[in-house]
């Protein structure tokens, strides 16, 4: 693959053509592996009971804990990179990725170590039950000792779409997800000489199927010549770039903990009225995902278009992304709150057939579906405040979204009134609604005009070194003039 053939430039053509063409691939790739999610859940919920069920949903949101903040500095990687190609620079890029991958595979391994170590004093925390605290457990420590190829996957997908491709990493997932339905079966049930491992077989079929994806993906990179280069050798760490990573990528590893710790705050609300409203919580939020996963890619391909879009000095299009983004926000919001009156009882059944845990479930999905739409339209504001480098006022947003109103409000009415648990719900829809307001608001103030990430603070010298003081629009404008790269893969012309 020719180097010079690696970025896709986004910024040229009709908006709505590029953002389709980008999200496409990925919204496929993401949907497949929340499918991979649902067959861990029915095949865990059918064949082990509901209690183990929930001992997989408990698990969930520990996990995340853990790795939201490397996945914060992976989001600004992939932020620094797409304003990178719009400025036509990939001697930046291939420092950033380079030094992105030293410090993460050794953020990743101190992460497993941890995760292990602390399962059960993390689970104790979240007001785990005893009767699913065993699997549970087993659940978790799996998981977290294959953390690194979580994070290796998801590094080279959020670097390929920086670069304007999402294709190449869906190919990976295809493979990862029909791997880990076949593992499921083998290790969950029991196949052949292999016996039934239970909870810990669902966590050992994820891990296996995310870390052959996460080679293969390494394999093809390094066979074709890409851009992008994980041998060895050439991997390179850069202090300044780093810096310039964490830089930004604090306030989004700070906003990436604080919503991990939200839900880890929510769970323990969740988890105190008992394993019923825990699987009931749980296989709602299966079908909640189908208006996440749209919303989630919509906000990754605004933020990519974004960066391009600023990288490339062309701010005006950035309306072009809202308009476009928020008419199939709209679209989709809808025909998945369509879809949850109509067929979201019967979709239930396919994880447990206990009548307690699909009406907790479908009370869920009543509620929440209600704000779908602001959930989308909120997504994708955040996607664009992102694309532009406003990461600090993401991170205080979200902490009022979930410890002004989510958190507290979910404990007063789950608590204080006759809601009970449908007041934690309640409590979710009101935050989705008043974050696409605070989202919004800010956008209309404009303020987001003024963060260009490479304009204002990254010079490269001729040296290749990069100096951090001397950041103006001429200086940047020479740096890009030099490097090597005179032509860009257009092919959403």
């Amino acid at each position: 693959m020719n180097s010079k053939r690696a970025i896709k430039d986004l910024t040229k053509g009709n908006m709505m053509k590029n953002m389709l063409i980008f999200s496409l691939p990925m919204l496929f790739g993401n949907v497949l592996q929340n499918l991979y999610n649902w067959v861990d859940s029915i095949i865990v919920g059918n064949y082990l009971g509901y209690e183990a069920l929930a001992a997989v949903n408990i698990a969930f949101p520990i996990m995340f804990i853990l790795t939201s903040v490397i996945m914060g500095l992976t989001m600004a990687t992939s932020i620094m990179i797409a304003q990178y190609a719009g400025a036509k620079n990939e001697r930046m890029i291939k420092k950033t990725i380079s030094t992105t991958t030293i410090f993460l595979g050794g953020a990743a391994i101190i992460i497993a170590i941890v995760g292990v170590l602390l399962s059960k004093s993390f689970l104790v925390l979240v007001n785990t039950p005893p009767e699913i605290m065993k699997d549970a457990q087993s659940y978790l420590i799996i998981i977290m000792a294959g953390v690194i190829f979580t994070f290796g996957y998801n590094m080279t997908s959020a670097i390929l779409r920086g670069l304007g491709d999402s294709f190449t990493p869906t190919i990976f997932l295809i493979i990862s997800t029909v791997l880990n339905a076949v593992l499921d079966v083998v290790f969950i049930i029991g196949l052949g000489p292999i016996p039934s491992m239970g909870v810990g077989g669902a966590a050992l079929a994820t891990v296996i199927a995310q870390g052959t994806s996460y080679i293969l993906s390494i394999m093809y990179l390094s066979k074709k010549g890409h851009l992008i280069s994980f041998k060895l050798s050439e991997l390179k760490y850069d202090n300044k770039i780093m810096m310039q990573i964490l830089k930004l990528g604090v306030p989004s590893a700070v906003q990436q903990f604080i919503v991990s710790s939200g839900l880890l705050a929510l769970s323990g609300i969740i988890n105190s009225f008992g394993s019923d409203v825990i699987a009931g919580f749980g296989v709602g939020s299966k079908i909640d995902s189908f208006a996440m996963l749209p919303a989630m890619t919509l906000s990754m391909a605004a933020s990519t278009v974004t960066g391009q879009c600023i990288g490339a000095g062309h701010k005006e299009r950035v309306k072009e992304v809202l308009k476009n983004g928020a008419i199939l926000s709209i679209i989709i919001s809808a025909a998945t709150i369509l879809f949850v009156y109509t067929l979201g009882r019967p979709s239930l059944y396919l994880f447990t057939q206990e009548v307690r845990v699909i009406d907790i479930g479908m009370n869920y999905l009543k509620i929440v579906s209600l704000a779908y739409i602001f959930l989308g339209l909120n997504f994708l504001f955040a996607g664009i405040l992102r694309g532009a480098g406003e990461i600090w006022i993401n991170t205080i947003i979200t902490v009022l979204i979930f410890y002004g109103i989510r958190v507290p409000l979910a404990a007063y009415l789950s608590s204080k009134t006759a809601f009970g648990s449908s007041g934690i719900w309640i409590a979710i829809a009101l935050s989705f609604t008043i974050g696409c307001f605070l989202n919004g608001g800010y956008y209309a103030t404009g303020r987001w005009k003024r963060k260009e990430i490479i304009k204002t603070r990254v010079v490269e010298q001729r040296d290749g070194s990069i100096d951090m003081s001397k950041a103006t629009t001429e200086t940047m404008d020479a740096a890009i003039a030099e490097a090597d790269v005179n032509e860009f893969d257009d092919r959403t012309k």
